[in-house]
């Protein structure tokens, strides 16, 4: 009963928001778990969360999992424990993970920041506890054995190794099904320890909650040069035809406030995410939706396309044998941009990490004019990881060897701290210079990280954007 009603309020979320097509970035980023959602006091996506799936593909192997997992549990353990053990993993298992990443967040992982804020629990959390709460009243080993990898094997084909979190929400099933028991209701002591439990997890996951939230972007008001409140950058999320890559290609484009009701051209800035990242990480850990708001910042077309290859997931924007991904977001989105929005014909590239190295390499195959660059601790030798150890590769694809071919005016940026690219950006610098471009370089206090990018990318655009 209460397997069957999860499975069909996941149903009809999703025909109702999304009717078939895939839910839109913004209704995804504002109703799903993250960090940042429950920092801005949205503390109803820990219902939402769990209901939201992304496309077909997603709604289908979640109820699928949910009949096997919470299905069997709810027949060996009754409904009641059963409807308990939901709410319970709904709640306790997206705190404690928040708590882990957001401790760590506040400790100084960029890899626990990037995580935390683009977190997609869902109903995973569910199918993860109740897989343990199976094995926990069951107690064979064999079967336990195979819950674990019937979860992993949901990893990979539901999530495509992408959100791995909900797996740690497997102890907390395991626990309560061993607090329960089989019985035919919950003895009381063993309500009130899992209360205990519950109460202990949602304080651990407040705490990392607290710890992270000075290294997250507020949520914003919007407010015109007159100090009047206005409408946020509307976002479109959609693709591209790419004959380079033959198919559709993801992409994230930001329009300014006001958009729909003039005829103005603008310019357009195409931004690139790092490795790991998704245009999605980038538009909220990055708060572009702010910096296109931002005082002394022209409006702007912001594309934001997505750099995981097809074939090579970590593709750093470059051409290789097994896939033309430079060539799919330096010419065959660049194409359709110009041909689907009013555009004029200032035309940037901006990026962090390695998408800074894409920001300097892309113009190297772009068949037109490209106004300007902005590379945020960025790599500029042409040694990408998608390249091997191939150094006519590595030298075709070298900003730093090309600098006479890049734009005439490069915004520059890096950490202080980072020692992975602060030489590799001076002698960029130095060798724009030299061919004679308009070289911007900030330095900002930090490392490899969103403190460091978050105020660059402002800095950039003041910049580039004319």
């Amino acid at each position: 009963m209460v397997t069957l009603a999860l499975v069909a309020a996941v149903i009809a979320t999703f025909v109702r928001l999304q009717r078939g097509l895939e839910l839109p970035t913004a209704r995804f980023v504002d109703g799903a778990f993250s960090v940042h959602a429950v920092t801005g006091g949205h503390y109803g996506v820990l219902v939402s969360s769990t209901l939201l799936t992304r496309d077909l593909f997603m709604v289908v192997s979640i109820c699928v999992s949910l009949l096997v997992t919470m299905g069997s549990y709810e027949v060996a353990a009754g409904h009641t424990r059963a409807a308990v053990l939901a709410v319970f993993a709904a709640v306790a298992g997206p705190l404690s993970v928040a708590a882990e990443l957001g401790l760590l967040a506040a400790g100084g992982s960029q890899w626990a920041l990037t995580r935390m804020d683009t977190l997609d629990i869902g109903a995973s959390a569910i199918v993860a506890a109740s897989s343990g709460a199976l094995a926990g009243i069951v107690r064979d080993r064999r079967l336990t054995v195979g819950l674990v990898l019937f979860l992993f094997g949901g990893l990979l084909v539901h999530h495509q190794l992408a959100d791995w979190e909900h797996v740690s929400v497997f102890p907390w099933g395991l626990l309560a099904g061993r607090v329960f028991g089989r019985g035919p209701a919950p003895r009381r002591q063993s309500r009130r320890r899992l209360l205990a439990y519950a109460i202990a997890a949602a304080l651990l996951g407040g705490i990392g909650v607290a710890a992270s939230r000075g290294v997250l972007p507020p949520d914003r008001v919007y407010h015109s040069a007159g100090g009047a409140v206005v409408s946020a950058p509307q976002l479109l999320e959609t693709t591209y035809p790419s004959p380079a890559l033959h198919e559709s290609r993801k992409v994230i484009v930001m329009l300014p406030a006001g958009y729909a009701h003039s005829t103005q051209r603008y310019p357009v800035v195409v931004l690139l995410h790092g490795d790991p990242g998704s245009p999605q990480g980038l538009l909220k850990l990055g708060d572009l939706q702010a910096a296109q708001s931002a005082s002394g910042v022209g409006p702007f077309i912001g594309v934001l396309p997505d750099g995981n290859g097809p074939a090579v997931q970590r593709s750093w924007y470059v051409n290789t044998a097994e896939q033309q991904i430079g060539t799919s977001v330096a010419v065959d989105l660049r194409r359709w941009v110009a041909g689907t929005f009013r555009t004029n014909s200032s035309y940037s590239y901006a990026g962090l990490s390695s998408g800074g190295f894409g920001a300097a390499y892309l113009p190297l195959l772009d068949h037109q004019p490209v106004h300007a660059v902005c590379g945020l601790s960025g790599y500029y030798t042409g040694a990408a990881p998608p390249l091997g150890h191939d150094l006519g590769a590595q030298r075709a694809a070298s900003a730093l060897l090309h600098a006479k071919r890049e734009p005439a005016l490069v915004f520059l940026a890096y950490g202080n701290d980072d020692r992975r690219t602060k030489a590799q950006t001076a002698r960029f610098a130095d060798a724009l210079r030299s061919a004679g471009k308009h070289v911007v370089l900030r330095t900002y206090p930090g490392k490899h990280t969103w403190s460091v990018w978050r105020p660059a990318f402002r800095a950039c655009l003041r910049t580039i954007v004319p």
